[in-house]
């Protein structure tokens, strides 16, 4: 019975796998129009096809099937076959979107009982595939993939998800997704990313030639009248240049973010213990914070989390675990718990007291520090995100701003983009 049930499993593979080299070999050869009519007719029509041996093979790969649970990953592996070759093109991701309305318009009801030719039992199939997550996502692909007007504050604010390249891997992946998606998800990261940089330097460059000549011209290269001038931020001109500037330049007479995550590292005539090391960690946070906000309750808060933070650890010397698990908790408190206790109080409290600008520069002092938590912040701000992502942009402008503000502290910081001369704003 187990080889029986082996020889058709891999009878099905090879059945599955036929056409999956069908159709990646058609999405390189053939236009995407032709695509989408190759689609319509083997999947949605289920009738003649100019190759018979794919569309026999689809029909007993149905009859090898053990039903939904099987031809769901199948036919979404199938979808993202065409997806994965189309984003590459920017001229090309529109056709996402028709394939995916293709697909929800067979989302009609259900039919269980009397399906006894191939074409009603596939039609059955994708009409559960249209009601599964797989479609919810594939929707949300497209969505992402192809962005409408992002200055319309009632739509949601999940619209806004293809401005925030740190949230892709958070919000568009999961670990039960296929390599080829998730390597699909990390080049659009990396391609948008590059872009931001590059739109952002740009538009600095210009905006300093036309308030500066003399003083850009030490900076411009000869081709850059062919740069977009447009903002590519949601923030007003001066407070993209404000905020960039107080990520980028001096702070204060210690210097920027990072001379101060430099000199906190400073090696000591003694090995540092956990105690020190979360006494010190709380001044070099909290020593951002202006005298003027000194009843900003997030000084006591913070000593006291700080404090209760793994006392047994407190006579041991400071190691790598401790300093990386210490800052992973640091940002848990000051942004958010967890999707389950999405409790994120002290976040609004920062917000409400130092503001936008400051509040992801402490942020950024943390990650400046400890560089291995920069993943971990991105995650935090994920679940933000998903938290708002219904709400009407417009509800929920603070974390707009807050993304947009991590999204250029992020440029100013980790790029290999030289953002030095904003200091001449």
């Amino acid at each position: 019975m187990n080889v029986l049930v082996s020889q058709n499993q891999r009878s099905l593979e090879v059945l599955e796998q036929k056409i999956y080299d069908h159709l990646l070999n058609c999405v390189r050869t053939e236009l995407p129009e032709q695509i989408l009519e190759r689609f319509q007719l083997l999947f949605v029509q289920a009738g003649i096809y100019p190759e018979p041996e794919i569309r026999i093979a689809l029909h007993e790969s149905l009859r090898s099937n053990s039903g939904k649970q099987g031809f769901l990953p199948f036919f979404n592996r199938c979808c993202f076959i065409i997806i994965n070759r189309w984003q590459m093109n920017l001229l090309h991701r529109d056709w996402i979107v028709q394939l995916v309305e293709i697909i929800g318009q067979c989302g009609g009801p259900s039919v269980i009982v009397g399906q006894p030719t191939p074409a009603g039992r596939l039609r059955f199939l994708i009409q559960e595939y249209v009601r599964s997550e797989y479609f919810q996502r594939l929707q949300q692909l497209a969505d992402f993939l192809n962005p409408k007007n992002d200055t319309d504050e009632r739509r949601p604010l999940s619209t806004l998800l293809h401005r925030y390249p740190f949230l892709y891997p958070h919000c568009l992946t999961n670990q039960q997704d296929e390599t080829d998606y998730q390597k699909m998800i990390v080049g659009v990261q990396k391609s948008a990313q590059q872009q931001i940089e590059q739109d952002l330097s740009h538009y600095l460059t210009h905006s300093l030639l036309q308030r500066n000549q003399a003083s850009a011209q030490l900076i411009i290269e000869s081709n850059a009248a062919s740069i977009d001038l447009k903002n590519p931020t949601l923030l007003k001109h001066k407070e993209l240049c404000a905020s960039l500037k107080h990520y980028v330049s001096k702070v204060d007479s210690r210097g920027t973010y990072q001379d101060m995550a430099k000199q906190f590292w400073t090696p000591t005539h003694q090995p540092q213990t956990y105690q020190h090391f979360k006494a010190s960690l709380h001044d070099y946070v909290t020593s951002s914070i202006p005298p003027q906000f000194g009843k900003c309750r997030f000084n006591d808060q913070l000593k006291g989390y700080l404090d209760h933070l793994s006392p047994e650890n407190d006579s041991s010397l400071l190691n790598d675990f401790l300093t990386v698990r210490t800052c992973n908790q640091v940002l848990n408190f000051m942004v958010i718990e967890s999707r389950q206790r999405p409790n994120h109080s002290v976040f609004m409290d920062l917000l409400n007291n130092v503001g936008t600008t400051l509040t992801i520069g402490l942020l950024l002092k943390v990650v400046l520090l400890c560089n291995k938590v920069k993943p971990y912040l991105e995650r935090r701000f994920s679940l933000l995100f998903q938290h708002y992502e219904s709400h009407a942009k417009g509800a929920v402008a603070w974390l707009v701003k807050c993304l947009e503000k991590l999204n250029i502290a992020w440029v100013g910081n980790f790029s290999r983009q030289n953002l030095s001369f904003v200091h001449l704003f």
